[in-house]
């Protein structure tokens, strides 16, 4: 039997194509990081900045400052949720104490003083009581109340007294002295002043004496002009002296104008009509 021999390749055979393929494709190398990264937990953030780094934190230092802006603007207690009272309530509703809110309020009230005062001497009163409402609004018992009030009622008076002139100018320009008698029929124009404040009254012996006019005005076929200021007062004289007779309309006229007054055209010897007695 002849036995078979089987050629065992050396080493040096065997390691060389091993160390050609090394050389071709070099082991990577990998370096394991020495901290393992946790899994399902989320990456924590730093927390963001809200808001602006000038905002002041106090919140009293910050109405203050609002406070006095809307002051600066004349924003005092208007437009709503944003004027210097509207912050100045909130400092002490905070802080009741706040001297600095406190001395804040009594500005508003001397604005409000030189704003009434202002308003008077452009005879805007209507504006003026609104000042001084606004002023009781924010401090009710200010001691500079009073004052203001006060300045408005003399400033009634002053009106009052003004157009009383006026108007006493107006009769004796308007009112007619009464014509002498004549020895035949002449016209006749009597301007019989009516009271203003019985005429707002509508008083019941001015009434009367409207009345009484008209019966005589029928008696004499005479034409009227009846003169008010106000259109309502003008209406009144009118439908009183048109109900003196159901069955006769007056011959009459209207007129915007001051003094109020009927003024009467007939032919006469003399005057036929009584004024009103006072």
């Amino acid at each position: 039997m002849i036995a078979q021999v089987v050629e065992v390749p050396s080493a040096t055979a065997i390691e060389k194509p091993l160390e050609a393929n090394l050389a071709k494709a070099p082991m990577e190398t990998k370096v394991l990081p020495t901290v393992l990264p946790k899994v399902g937990l989320q990456e924590v953030k730093p927390p963001l900045v809200v808001g602006s780094p000038n905002q002041p934190t106090d919140a009293i230092a910050f109405w203050l400052g609002e406070a006095g802006w809307a002051f600066e603007q004349d924003k005092l207690t208007t437009p709503k949720s944003d004027n210097s009272y509207y912050y100045l309530r909130k400092v002490l509703a905070k802080e009741p104490d706040n001297t600095k809110a406190v001395a804040a309020l009594e500005k508003i009230v001397e604005r409000y003083y030189e704003l009434l005062r202002s308003s008077l001497r452009q005879n805007k009163v209507q504006q003026a009581r609104v000042f001084l409402s606004r002023a009781s609004l924010v401090m009710p018992k200010h001691g500079q109340l009073a004052t203001m009030r006060q300045l408005i009622n003399d400033h009634d008076v002053n009106q009052s007294a003004e157009v009383s002139a006026e108007v006493s100018a107006e009769v004796s320009a308007e009112v007619s002295v009464p014509a002498p008698a004549t020895a035949v029929a002449a016209m006749r124009n009597q301007k019989l002043l009516v009271p203003t404040q019985l005429l707002d009254q509508q008083d019941p012996l001015l009434v009367q004496w409207l009345i009484g006019v008209a019966k005589k005005a029928h008696a004499l076929k005479a034409t009227m002009l009846i003169v008010a200021p106000k259109d309502d007062q003008v209406r009144w004289l009118y439908q009183t002296m048109n109900s003196a007779d159901p069955e006769q309309r007056i011959r009459a006229n209207i007129k915007h104008s001051r003094p109020a007054r009927v003024e009467v055209n007939y032919l006469a010897r003399k005057d036929e009509l009584e004024v009103y007695a006072n």
